[in-house]
């Protein structure tokens, strides 16, 4: 076929339409790389925990440690002290009872033989104890939160018991020391009824604290005439640790009514870092907004 042939079957010119045709294709491409978006990298400082997944075995407690895990004795433990409501409000109420006798007969306002109810505060918190996941405890023990409350805690029984002149009603204390140590592992407790179980256990502990502390004002009036508060400096260092203790056990509660999924005494590190993310001018938002699929350039 001679050229002039092929020229006209070919709408063009036989030695200058291989490269013009290369050329007419070539163009789209290049438009469409100068109109591609540039992403640009954008670097900004952030914060971030560094916790990772860690496996917790709600049955692995600490009472599985001595009895074994899915043992009858422990499951009984688990039934009597978390998932049957009755039998957990049944060591509520005994708790409840051996507390307030026992503060009635630290006041002296019954004789103080009665003292010995505050017995029945013993299984409330040894069964809480026992029934402890060791995953979640071993996470607890290494929050520095737990010792301030315990240093805490601790002077507020030694203050029991210089104030009962250590008599009798000193038993009242030995009975509700059990309590303040389970009070700073509660994190541990099951997940399930962990936000009802802390409501009740730290309003319970406030209940006791604000007590004690109205026996000391008004009572035994040990800061002096209310009038007068003869001790300043004492007064000072005395409620500034109650009110610590405070804030601590309202902490517990707040969380247990607003974020019943989340943890007090366990607590993430966190560190600061940058880092890098992709920033796109209004330009390529557009563009992106614009932009069509090949095969639809020929849509109708």
């Amino acid at each position: 076929m001679d050229p002039d042939s092929v020229a006209r079957h070919t709408g063009g010119d036989f030695y200058g339409s291989t490269s013009q045709g290369s050329a007419n294709e070539q163009q789209p491409d290049t438009e469409k790389t100068s109109l591609a978006p540039k992403t640009k990298p954008w670097k900004i400082r952030t914060i971030q925990s560094d916790m990772k997944p860690i496996e917790v075995k709600t049955t692995h407690t600490i009472a599985a440690i001595f009895l074994g895990e899915h043992s009858t004795t422990e499951a009984f433990l688990f039934n009597i002290g978390v998932k049957s409501q009755a039998s957990a409000l049944s060591l509520w109420g005994v708790w409840c009872v051996g507390a307030v006798v026992g503060l009635l007969a630290v006041a002296r306002a019954i004789p103080l033989d009665f003292v010995w109810a505050s017995l029945l505060m013993l299984p409330l918190p040894i069964i809480t104890v026992l029934l402890l996941s060791v995953d979640l405890v071993k996470q607890i023990v290494v929050s520095m939160d737990l010792y301030i409350i315990y240093i805490l805690q601790v002077a507020f029984f030694v203050d029991g018991i210089y104030y009962c002149r250590g008599d009798i009603r000193r038993v009242f204390w030995y009975c509700y020391l059990p309590t303040l140590l389970a009070s700073g592992l509660v994190d541990g407790y099951a997940a399930k009824f962990r936000p009802l179980f802390a409501k009740l256990f730290f309003s319970s502990a406030i209940t006791i604290l604000l007590v004690w502390n109205f026996l000391l004002m008004f009572k035994w009036e040990v800061f002096g005439a209310v009038h007068k508060l003869a001790n300043m400096s004492f007064i000072l260092h005395h409620m500034s640790d109650q009110l610590t203790l405070v804030v601590f056990y309202g902490r517990h509660i707040w969380c247990s009514i607003f974020r019943p999924d989340y943890f007090v005494m366990i607590k993430a590190d966190v560190l600061t870092g940058r880092q890098l993310f992709e920033r796109k001018t209004e330009f390529d938002l557009a563009f992106q907004k614009v932009e069509r699929k090949p095969s639809q350039l020929f849509d109708p």
